[in-house]
């Protein structure tokens, strides 16, 4: 099983089980743990907000890093996944890595161009 944990991109293909919010990726490993061979984690979420008629996704305090913690927190030497970091945000996802590596859990970085979120409105 691999799991695509992105509130925005699409995944690669249709072998990716997708989670959009941090509560579901983690319910996802929790869960299915033993079964999830791959992870690929963003970092940034944004939150749709409505003003009038317009509505464009706004960035919030809340990231993925939430998973790599807890990924962090629930390694042991029989689940090691393939970790890979597709986020834009270098620098969040350096912080990411770090946090993975201190607990034995190695990542591959593969750093995106931004999302265009203002063409991905709902």
């Amino acid at each position: 099983m691999k799991l695509w944990v992105d509130d925005i991109r699409s995944a690669p293909d249709d072998t990716w089980n997708v989670a959009r919010s941090a509560t579901a990726a983690i319910r996802a490993i929790a869960r299915y743990r033993h079964e999830i061979k791959v992870v690929s984690l963003d970092h940034d979420i944004s939150h749709q907000v409505q003003v009038g008629t317009v509505s464009r996704p706004y960035p919030c305090e809340e990231t993925f890093a939430s998973v790599a913690y807890f990924m962090a927190e629930i390694y042991n030497e029989d689940w090691q996944p393939q970790i890979i970091l597709h986020t834009s945000n270098r620098v969040a996802g350096d912080e990411m890595s770090a946090v993975l590596l201190e607990h034995g859990l190695h990542s591959e970085k593969k750093y995106t161009g931004a999302a265009n979120r203002l063409e991905m409105e709902v």
